[in-house]
C-alpha cells in the first residue's frame, strides 16, 4: 500500500473505524475501482476468493500465475474459477495487460484527495449502508461505490424502483413518467435512474417533486456530474438523495461505462420500468440485465408511430415484460426469463466500443490505446480490425485515428 502519512490519514478519513484492517481494504478496493472497467468478472472471482487486499498485493508483486493459482487452490477455488470463466492461464494473462499498465498507486491516492474536495464518501460491500441488491451481479458487482450525499446515512437500502427511458423523450414520455413517480411517493418508493437527459431528468426532477429520495448513478467518476447540463438537478439530488459511481473519481464517462452502469441501475431496485425506449435505446440494455437478474420488469405502450416507443412496444410484443405498465402497475411491479440482448453487449462489439471511448483527436499508437480502453492487446487487435473494415477507424504512421461519421462529414 501508501507509507507516506499525510495519504494514508486521507485514506483514514474514509473509513468509519479507521483501523489498519479497514484502511487496507477501502485502499485495494478503491484501487481495482481504478484499474479495472465496470463488470470485470476475473476480477471480481479473484477478490471473492482471496480478498481484494491479498490479490492487489500479488499485483504489486508482479506474480505469476503460478503463484496466483497456488493461492486459490489452497482455498479450493480455482476449479471453481474455471468451470464458471473458463481457462485461468488465458484469464490471467489477460487480465495483467489490462490491470499492470494502470496499477499506479500514486493516482489512487489522487482519487481519495478528488473524492474529499467534492466531499464524496466509499462504501464497500462491509459497509452498513451497502446495497445488498447489488451482490446479486456475483463476480459482476462493483468493488466499491463512491457517492455524494448531504443526507447523513447513505441513501441505498430503501425500497426502489429503477425508471429508465430515452434521452429524446417526447411530452407524452415525460407525462407518464410524473404520474408513475408520483404514485411510487404514495408508497414510499424511491426512484432510482441514470441521471440523463429526456426520462432519466423527468424522474429524478418529478421525485424532488414530491419529496422522494432519488439515487442517480454514473457512468463516471462522481466529480464528474455528467451531462452538465443536468448539474443543478444533480446538486439537489445529492441534497435529498444520492449521486453515486463505481467509477474512481476523476474517471470519464464513455459509452462501455454508460453500458455497464445500466447493470447497477437494474440490480438496485426489484423492478425496473422503461417509459421510452427506440430500438437501440441505452434503456433497453437495462431492461436486458434486469430479465437477467431476475427482477421485474415493465414497459409503458406508445404509439405505433412513436420512434420513441419502438422499444417498448417491441420488448412488449415479445412477451419480455412482467406488466404493461399504467403508474399503479408500476409501483406494484416494485413491491412485488427471457433475454433480450443488445449487439453492445456482444463479445467482439464490446471490444469495438472501448476502443473507440480511448480514442481522441489525435492518433494513437496500439500500446496507448490498450491502456486507455483497458483492453489486451488481443482484444485492442480485434476490435481495430472490426472498426477498420467497418470505416470508424484507420491506421496512420502516427497510430490508429478515430474517422467522423458519415453524418459528420456532410455537414
Amino acid at each position: 500500500m501508501v507509507s507516506d502519512p499525510q495519504a494514508l490519514r486521507l485514506i483514514a478519513s474514509f473509513v468509519s473505524d479507521g483501523s489498519e484492517a479497514e484502511i487496507a481494504e477501502h485502499f485495494a478496493r478503491a484501487t481495482f475501482a481504478l484499474i479495472t472497467e465496470p463488470g470485470d468478472r476475473f476480477a471480481g472471482a479473484l477478490i471473492a476468493a482471496l480478498s481484494p487486499e491479498q490479490v492487489l498485493e500479488l499485483l504489486i508483486a508482479r506474480s505469476s500465475s503460478v503463484e496466483f493459482s497456488s493461492r486459490l487452490l489452497a482455498v479450493d477455488s480455482l476449479d471453481e474459477i474455471e468451470c464458471r470463466l473458463g481457462n485461468f492461464e488465458e484469464l490471467f494473462a489477460d487480465a495483467m495487460q489490462r490491470w499492470l499498465p494502470r496499477l499506479k498507486l500514486n493516482d489512487v491516492v489522487s482519487c481519495f484527495e478528488i473524492a474529499a474536495r467534492v466531499k464524496a464518501r466509499l462504501l464497500i460491500p462491509k459497509s452498513r449502508f451497502w446495497p445488498s441488491r447489488l451482490n446479486d451481479l456475483a463476480e459482476a458487482a462493483p468493488h466499491c461505490l463512491w457517492y455524494r450525499s448531504n443526507l447523513d446515512e447513505a441513501p441505498t437500502t430503501s425500497a426502489s424502483i429503477s425508471i429508465v427511458g430515452s434521452r429524446n423523450s417526447t411530452s407524452y414520455g415525460d407525462w407518464v413518467t410524473s404520474e408513475i413517480v408520483s404514485d411510487c411517493a404514495s408508497r414510499d418508493l424511491a426512484i432510482v435512474s441514470g441521471g440523463a437527459y429526456g426520462i432519466d431528468a423527468t424522474a429524478h426532477r418529478s421525485a424532488l417533486a414530491n419529496d422522494q429520495t432519488t439515487i442517480a448513478f454514473l457512468a463516471g467518476g462522481v466529480d464528474r456530474l455528467y451531462p452538465s447540463g443536468n448539474a443543478a438537478m444533480f446538486e439537489k439530488v445529492i441534497e435529498r438523495g444520492a449521486v453515486i459511481a463505481e467509477q474512481a473519481p476523476g474517471a470519464s464517462p464513455t459509452k462501455w461505462r454508460f453500458l455497464q452502469r445500466n447493470r447497477l441501475i437494474a440490480a438496485m431496485s426489484s423492478a425496473t420500468v422503461v417509459v421510452e425506449a427506440g430500438q437501440r435505446s441505452g434503456a433497453l440494455n437495462t431492461v436486458t440485465h434486469a430479465l437477467e437478474l431476475g427482477r421485474s420488469v415493465g414497459a409503458v405502450p406508445g404509439p405505433i408511430t412513436s420512434q420513441t416507443s419502438a422499444g417498448c412496444n417491441r420488448i412488449i410484443s415479445e412477451g419480455l415484460v412482467s406488466s404493461i405498465c399504467s403508474p399503479m402497475e408500476a409501483a406494484n411491479l416494485a413491491l412485488g426469463k427471457a433475454g433480450w440482448f443488445q449487439a453492445e453487449l456482444g463479445g467482439l462489439w464490446s471490444y469495438g466500443t472501448r476502443a473507440l471511448d480511448a480514442m481522441t483527436a489525435w492518433a494513437l499508437p496500439e500500446s496507448q490505446l490498450a491502456s486507455r480502453a483497458g483492453l489486451t492487446t488481443r482484444e485492442l487487435s480485434i476490435a481495430l480490425r472490426q472498426l477498420s473494415l467497418l470505416g470508424h477507424v484507420k491506421q496512420t504512421d502516427k497510430g490508429w485515428l478515430k474517422l467522423p461519421l458519415e453524418s459528420e462529414q456532410r455537414t
